[in-house]
């Protein structure tokens, strides 16, 4: 199953982690009866992710939710406890859900997944989607280098259409 429009999230478990713990989360239940922007990213605290992609989507947090997003999430094939610290750096703690795929489950289920060589290993390519009650009605794989259709601005714009 490759991200498009149309497919049902996969039955994956993400991970979040709060100052209480760590939460499992089945991907697919987690999304049910909401609407939902996810993004995901190759990596915690890498250049393009941490200047550009994240710092978007919290500066724009609050249109995403007056066009009816109950939640924005952001994806990387890092331990929750990377996406927690960043989560707390970068400010979007409250405002951004930090999703952990430690073992790119997702990212395989979803054919977004790419071999990054030594150091990196297999993360996630860069890509954005919406879904409706778990069923993608937005999506978009970036080219390597790329930040597009997997911005915040690309994705406001999705919600409108």
């Amino acid at each position: 199953m490759s991200l498009q429009t149309g497919l049902q999230l996969p039955e994956v478990t993400v991970f979040t982690k709060s100052d209480d713990g760590l939460e499992a989360h089945n991907l697919n239940e987690w999304s049910q009866g909401r609407k939902i922007v996810f993004f995901c990213v190759p990596g915690a605290f890498t250049q393009t992710c941490s200047e550009r992609h994240l710092p978007e989507f919290i500066e724009h947090r609050a249109k995403f939710s007056e066009r009816g997003v109950d939640a924005v999430v952001c994806v990387a094939v890092n331990d929750p406890h990377v996406m927690h610290a960043w989560g707390k750096q970068s400010g979007a703690t409250g405002k951004i859900e930090m999703m952990a795929d430690p073992q790119a489950e997702l990212a395989m289920a979803l054919q977004t997944s790419k071999d990054f060589g030594v150091p990196l290993g297999i993360r996630s390519k860069r890509c954005g989607f919406i879904t409706n009650d778990g069923v993608v009605s937005y999506a978009f794989v970036e080219e390597p280098g790329e930040l597009t259709g997997s911005s915040a601005q690309a994705m406001l714009a999705a919600l409108d259409n």
